[in-house]
């Protein structure tokens, strides 16, 4: 038998995002750098622009900015 529930609509599925690692802070700067907004580098790593947000005001991940500058400066090769 099923259970009824009160205050939930059929077919609403709690969002579920992703905890942001090392690796992704510095992808965010460099999204960034290349333009994307805030709410575009959450939708791609699935995450919420807040957690975007924080990373770049270095609330949180702090050295992340550096680690995406050397990214991006390395040689290919």
């Amino acid at each position: 038998m099923i259970e009824t529930t009160n205050g939930v609509q059929p077919g609403a599925i709690a969002q579920q995002y992703r905890v942001l690692n090392a690796a992704d802070a510095a992808l965010v700067w460099v999204l960034k750098w290349s333009g994307d907004a805030d709410h575009v580098i959450a939708n791609k790593l699935g995450t919420m622009p807040s957690k975007v947000a924080d990373i770049l005001a270095e609330n949180t991940h702090v050295g992340s900015k550096d680690q995406a500058t050397k990214m991006v400066a390395q040689p290919e090769g």
